[in-house]
């Protein structure tokens, strides 16, 4: 680098190192010649400026000029360094640029924004999938039995059902062909529940059924097609798919240690609050749909029953709000939007 007689007329305030003591010395940094000089106390050296490292700007923080040999040089004064810098071509990096650009830093943030929104849309669900599905079976049976203690202490009551009409329907479900070879071991178990019509699968392969759901079906193959979407849902993970979702730092712990039994504690609560996306809910309509076809059943009961399940699910809705028709339709809201509509489900599972 060529300079001018000029050079030194830049002088810059630095502290040294030797490299020897943690001692520092205040000196002049100035260019003369091609070369860095350090002037201060006692001291006087000269570093050509091809052997001279300087770090990059970030934020407020000291540059460092360092070299060969040991010992190196803190400089406080960025703009006194850019300055000293420029006088040989040596201006500010484009990084230095972009940290005090206003429309860059706006644009970085951005970025980082859709990039968090993307990994959240994205990634953590394709990441809670691939774990859930490689959870051990114990650890699914202990969540599973931890849900349903719970549920049974707050939300269910027992079955008012005789013990002779839950067996029967245990024996129908369990004649049942599948798509699949089942990957856990299945239990159908009767509850009541102010719930009303309804049934739900537990991570472990538990299906609860309530009485509601019984008494509205009228006909056996119709409940059939509901414990077969809700075993969709335990073939697929998908209540554990949710646990992993909701616990962002859960998951990630799960995923590097392989260790799940943190997420012990919290499952139960998340279960129950949770409510499948309306992509779980078609991934276990068309594990139903495939069940009835193998056993020789319309597909078409599925849509019959659920017809029926969403206009007691409303009605029940009026009922509890019969003046409050915000509320009412807040509630009917929630539950659509968590649910494919039922037509539409009908219309794919029982075309023409």
């Amino acid at each position: 680098m060529s300079t001018s007689p000029s050079d030194a007329s830049i002088q810059v305030a630095a502290a040294y190192y030797d490299g020897q003591t943690t001692a520092s010395t205040a000196v002049l940094l100035s260019i003369e010649g091609g070369d860095l000089l350090l002037c201060g106390n006692a001291v006087e050296l000269r570093w050509p400026l091809g052997e001279v490292h300087v770090s990059e700007r970030l934020g407020n923080t000291p540059r460092l000029l360092t070299w060969s040999g040991g010992g190196h040089c803190e400089v406080n004064d960025q703009a006194g360094l850019v300055s000293l810098l420029a006088q040989v071509g040596a201006g500010r990096h484009w990084l230095d640029g972009l940290q005090h650009s206003l429309p860059w830093a706006i644009a970085a943030m951005v970025l980082l924004l859709v990039a968090f929104a993307a990994a959240y849309r994205y990634l953590l669900p394709w990441g809670a999938e691939e774990l859930a599905m490689r959870v051990p079976a114990s650890m699914l049976q202990k969540m599973g039995d931890s849900t349903l203690e719970t549920m049974d202490e707050y939300l269910l009551e027992p079955s008012t059902l005789d013990a002779a009409r839950q067996q029967s329907l245990r024996d129908a479900y369990a004649a049942l062909k599948t798509p699949a070879d089942a990957q856990l071991k299945y239990d159908i178990i009767f509850r009541s529940s102010p719930m009303g019509a309804n049934a739900f699968a537990l991570p472990n392969g538990t299906i609860v059924m309530l009485d509601g759901l019984v008494e509205l079906a009228q006909d056996d193959n119709e409940i059939l097609a509901v414990l077969a979407h809700e075993r969709g849902h335990v073939e697929r993970r998908h209540a554990m798919r949710m646990v992993l979702q909701s616990s962002v730092v859960g998951l990630v712990l799960a995923w590097y240690v392989g260790d799940v039994s943190s997420l012990l504690a919290t499952a139960p609560a998340i279960i129950m609050q949770a409510k499948y996306s309306r992509d779980m809910e078609r991934e276990a309509d068309v594990y139903a749909e495939q069940t009835m076809r193998s056993n020789g059943l319309s597909p078409c009961l599925l849509g019959t029953i659920l017809d029926k399940m969403e206009a007691a699910y409303l009605a029940k809705v009026k009922e509890k709000h019969p003046e409050a028709g915000a509320a009412k339709d807040d509630s009917a809201m929630d539950y659509l939007s968590s649910h494919p509509a039922t037509q539409e489900r009908m219309r794919l599972m029982c075309p023409g």
